[in-house]
């Protein structure tokens, strides 16, 4: 065997662990395999990210500044409301009945709560006596909306309620309550989100046609000659960056499932396991490890730290670099449409056409107090932007050039960010429908690591987006 069939041997092997290992970020995302089908699940009283938004919107729309230009608004969403109630979520009927009792459809909450009640009567939703109290007590603030503040409710009833579903629960029992004060607080906090949603909106548009400006000019450098790609290139090292990559995956999953694994097993004994802030930090040392492996890895195969480092285009970093992320992330702005028209028709052909966006952020969000969400803010706006951009748009995109590099210039540049911005997106967990979403990002982040010949402004527009999507999620599900 020759040297080249040598290397070409290695930089497959590479690429089958590559796809074993996306296989199994694919199956984590999804809740592992074997995962309930049935409606035998035992029931909570979640309120899902969507919900918890739809409720802080619902709230808003119906604050004095805004109730008469959301007015025709507000009698089109109880379609939404019920919309995102899941059939593989026995429980969040409670969430949906309390939205649909503030939009003033209280028969219809009740009808969905009864239906609940009828499953699990029958056996087909299997829940505890919790979880049973906390529907009987929202049947009976649902039932009281008809005539708040008539009924006297238990505080430990809405006591309950609060607990198991946040916010949303805070707005049902001051609605049954008739709770005027508690009411208007609720929809002043729905208006500012309203206001700084709507002024993302229009940031976002402005941001968007600078984008679409940067795109352009782009095409017009590249056409010229004038990007500076990934720089020098040696093919005999080229397996080597497929190797980190594949490295990275599997040490990622080792790393952040362990902790897991091992806290489910201490649970199953009885014991109670740690709080959000410890698995947050695990979550933050898997994260930094995983890279550090990768990069191990790379010195093990041969190359120097200072080799790899160029190789990936990470340098030190100036003040340009944050002019530079804005101008990727404004082109990601204007490529994400383009996702989520993809994304619409992808929903419409292969689900319901309801597009349903999860994240674990999310949760951690609801979940989390201060130091919490601070350690959300570091996982999410520095160790994901930095590590996933040394892989992906370093090493991935790198090995991705050169091994198509005799399909050209445009070739190898068109492949690599194909697949690179894909495999990004599917090894994320908002669902497989979102993949267009995510991908559009990607591409934006390979384009400036094309046009850059550095992963820097990358990884600042990597970090703006997760910043700005992680706050505004804060401010949509905390109030």
């Amino acid at each position: 065997m020759t040297y080249a069939s040598r290397l070409r041997r290695a930089n497959l092997l590479a690429w089958l662990a590559i796809a074993v290992a996306t296989a199994l970020f694919i199956v984590e995302s999804r809740g592992g395999i074997g995962a309930p089908s049935s409606e035998k699940l035992a029931a909570h009283a979640s309120v899902s990210a969507q919900q918890a938004i739809m409720g802080s919107l619902v709230n808003g729309a119906t604050a004095p500044a805004f109730e008469t230009a959301f007015a025709q608004q507000l009698s089109t969403m109880r379609g939404q409301v019920e919309a995102l109630t899941s059939v593989d979520e026995p429980g969040s009927e409670l969430a949906t009945a309390a939205l649909l009792a503030r939009l003033g459809a209280r028969d219809r909450a009740l009808e969905l709560l009864a239906g609940l009640q009828n499953r699990i009567d029958a056996g087909d939703v299997t829940a505890d006596e919790e979880f049973l109290e906390t529907l009987d007590a929202v049947t009976e603030l649902v039932d009281a909306t008809a005539q708040p503040g008539a009924r006297g409710i238990s505080d430990e009833a809405c006591a309950n309620v609060i607990k198991a579903m946040g916010p949303t629960g805070k707005t049902l029992v001051a609605q049954a309550k008739g709770d005027q004060e508690a009411l208007d607080r609720l929809a002043a906090a729905g208006a500012v989100l309203l206001m700084v949603l709507v002024l993302a909106a229009f940031v976002g548009f402005v941001l968007a046609l600078g984008g679409i400006a940067a795109l352009i000019v782009f095409v017009v450098m590249a056409a010229l000659g004038k990007t500076k790609g990934i720089g020098a290139t040696d093919e005999l090292w080229s397996h080597v960056y497929a190797e980190m990559f594949a490295v990275w995956m599997f040490a990622y999953l080792g790393l952040a499932r362990a902790p897991r694994m091992l806290f489910d097993i201490w649970e199953g004994y009885g014991n109670e396991g740690p709080g959000m802030e410890v698995r947050l930090a695990l979550s933050i040392a898997a994260a930094i490890a995983a890279v550090a492996i990768a990069l191990w890895w790379g010195t093990r195969r041969g190359l120097s730290l200072r080799t790899i480092m160029a190789a990936v285009g990470l340098r030190r970093f100036v003040a340009m670099d944050i002019v530079w992320g804005v101008v990727c992330w404004s082109m990601g702005i204007a490529l994400l449409i383009v996702g989520v028209m993809l994304a619409v028709v992808l929903s419409n052909i292969f689900s319901d056409g309801q597009m349903r966006a999860s994240h674990p952020v999310q949760q951690m969000v609801e979940d989390s107090g201060a130091t919490g969400l601070f350690l959300t803010y570091m996982i999410a706006c520095v160790c994901a932007p930095i590590g996933e951009e040394i892989v992906f748009r370093g090493a991935l995109y790198r090995n991705l050039r050169q091994s198509f590099g005799r399909w050209g210039a445009v070739g190898s540049v068109v492949i690599a960010i194909a697949v690179s911005s894909v495999l990004f997106a599917a090894i994320h967990p908002q669902g497989l429908i979102f993949i267009p979403v995510l991908a559009s990002l990607a591409v934006a982040f390979c384009i400036m690591r094309e046009w850059r010949g550095t992963i820097n402004a990358s990884i600042v527009a990597h970090a703006i987006n997760n910043t700005v999507v992680l706050t505004l999620n804060v401010l949509m599900l905390r109030g």
